[in-house]
């Protein structure tokens, strides 16, 4: 798709993202006129907005400040995770770290993020952990 393409894909996502199901329904097929690229496009967003939630909507501050004791690890980059080797440390947060790492399979550059062992107890955090790789699964 051209850069033009894609912003007719964010003004109509944006737009319909908006509207309930019934209104959406009518809006897309106004404003796709039967260009089903377009239209899937802005489905595929709608879809994986849905699948989202509100995992970004609420400050997670409150949930996880009894895990912000934990220490900061550096100890990761030249190490291997199952077919990732990872390279150096991006950042730290509060649900985690983001390393740069090599995937050996596909043979290219990618982020990786890794929970504390605190989370794994706790179902909230590991779905909302689940939600957003799955958010950024679906970027292109």
């Amino acid at each position: 798709m051209t850069p033009e393409q894609w912003e007719k894909v964010s003004e109509i996502y944006t737009a319909a993202a908006e509207l309930d199901s019934g209104e959406r329904k009518v809006f897309l097929e106004k404003m796709c006129a039967g260009d089903e690229t377009l239209r899937r496009e802005v489905e595929s967003l709608l879809a994986a907005n849905a699948q989202a939630g509100n995992f970004i909507s609420e400050p997670l501050i409150k949930d996880i400040s009894p895990f912000l004791k934990i220490k900061e690890s550096n100890s990761l980059p030249g190490k291997t995770l199952g077919h990732y080797q990872i390279i150096s440390r991006i950042g730290t947060g509060g649900m985690g770290e983001v390393y740069l790492a090599k995937d050996s399979r596909l043979n290219r550059l990618v982020a990786l993020k890794t929970l504390p062992v605190s989370f794994l107890n706790h179902p909230n955090y590991l779905r909302r952990f689940e939600t957003e790789a799955k958010a950024a699964a679906s970027l292109n």
